[in-house]
């Protein structure tokens, strides 16, 4: 059950391809790179852009010592056009598409369902060369919400005596079963900018955030590895950092909220551990190990951008429900709920 939860709430949902990207290795560790680049970059973007939401749900602040805590969840919508990638085999030193077109549109982990098959050609340098060929995998943004990127998040906030500011804290300690673990830490400053701009007896008020999430899952694929080999691992390391400014409306049962800010973050995905390759040898047709790759695989993902917030908040005395839509490159829906005293 923990695992499911794990597997619910983070990146790693995607990890159940993993059997079938690491069939990118037969590329050879630059075309398998690049590959994998492409074809995960909507997931790895959609989940950076969630992991910047949910900080807030009112430009108010806490009076002294009060607190609250907050679960929220992501929606990123993942637009059209990264559904989809254009292949085009010049970019490759190793691979061709079989059917012998030089460029075709491979659908992304977030799209539907692919019938390309690729051919990897690598020179084994006695004059000849060993072939092998592999499709790539279906995506998955079909059987998903929206076609959008989950992502979710666990957060204290507290009030800091004397400043009119709250602290805010993500916290997971790394977790996880025998083969994943995943572990999260983020710290944000909300501070409340009411009283300076004297607004503070009006129901209106205004606040600036600042906030930073890391996040790093460990997978183990050894158990589900196509190829031979030891400490077959992905990592995944996330740094995601928001800027805002936010203003409320309090009406007491209801509240109305909007944000201004500017997202970016950055995610670096590595495969590593050792993989024995096999291919067949064209001029012979005898199939067999053909070396040994060593984390073959190290690739990063970035997002950046401005983005815009609207929201509502229902009060309910110290239980909170809230939802909002913001406008980015990968617009996202967030909803949540909260326990917040003071």
């Amino acid at each position: 059950m923990k695992k499911l939860l794990l597997l619910l709430i983070f990146l790693v949902p995607y990890l159940g391809k993993s059997q079938d990207i690491e069939q990118f290795l037969l590329a050879g560790t630059e075309d398998a790179s690049k590959l994998t680049e492409n074809y995960v970059n909507p997931v790895a973007k959609g989940f950076m852009y969630g992991l910047n939401n949910g900080w807030y749900s009112t430009g108010r602040t806490h009076k002294k010592l009060g607190f609250d805590i907050t679960f929220v969840a992501n929606l990123a919508k993942v637009p059209g056009k990264d559904e989809v990638f254009q292949f085009a085999a010049s970019d490759y030193n190793n691979i061709s598409l079989k059917s012998g077109g030089n460029s075709a549109q491979i659908q992304t982990l977030m799209g539907g369902n692919n019938n390309e098959t690729l051919l990897a050609r690598i020179e084994s340098g006695d004059g000849s060369f060993d072939v092998a060929e592999f499709s790539v995998p279906d995506g998955i943004g079909s059987d998903l919400p929206m076609n959008a990127v989950p992502a979710a998040t666990l957060q204290v906030g507290i009030g800091i005596p004397g400043i009119d500011a709250d602290l805010k804290l993500r916290y997971l300690p790394k977790v996880g079963s025998s083969d994943l673990e995943v572990g999260m830490f983020g710290i944000g400053i909300q501070k409340s900018l009411t009283k300076i701009l004297k607004i503070d007896k009006t129901p209106v008020d205004v606040s600036a955030l600042i906030a930073y999430t890391k996040l790093t899952s460990e997978y183990d694929i050894q158990g589900d590895s196509g190829f031979d080999g030891k400490g077959q691992l992905m990592e995944f390391t996330t740094n995601a950092y928001t800027i805002q400014a936010i203003a409320s409306v309090n009406l007491k049962l209801i509240e109305f909220y909007g944000a201004v800010g500017y997202n970016t973050a950055k995610m670096d995905a590595d495969i590593k551990g050792t993989y024995k390759l096999e291919y067949t040898d064209v001029n012979t047709n005898i199939s067999g190990d053909a070396g040994t790759l060593v984390d073959p695989v190290s690739v990063d993902f970035k997002a950046s951008g401005v983005r815009a917030t609207i929201g509502t908040r229902l009060n309910l005395g110290f239980f909170k429900i809230f939802g909002d839509y913001t406008l980015q490159e990968y617009n996202t829906v967030t909803a949540g709920i909260a326990f917040s005293f003071r």
